[in-house]
């Protein structure tokens, strides 16, 4: 009797627009997936100044590294202090074997 009670609740109309909802994600997903690097530089198209990589110190401060016209440089913020910023050179390429 309860099996009976709830399939009363759920309709096979809901059903299908569950499934054809979870599909139309699932192929999202996929297309962002195998997309990401083209994603990725369509983007930063054209930009001048890009955050490589954040890292955090505790919970109120922080490191950065920002890319700018080809340079690196290492940004710290610090919570109550003037943002530090240090100039470590040239970008470096990476090299894929």
């Amino acid at each position: 009797m309860e099996t009976e009670t709830a399939l009363a609740v759920i309709r096979p109309g809901q059903i299908a627009v569950l499934a054809l909802f979870m599909a139309a994600l699932a192929l999202g997903w996929l297309l962002v997936k195998f997309n990401q690097g083209g994603l990725s530089r369509r983007i930063h198209q054209g930009k001048r100044m890009k955050l490589a990589e954040v890292a955090s110190l505790s919970p109120t401060d922080r490191a950065l590294i920002l890319e700018v016209d080809g340079r690196s440089f290492l940004l710290i913020r610090c919570k109550g202090a003037a943002p530090l910023l240090h100039d470590l050179g040239p970008v470096a390429t990476q090299v894929t074997s």
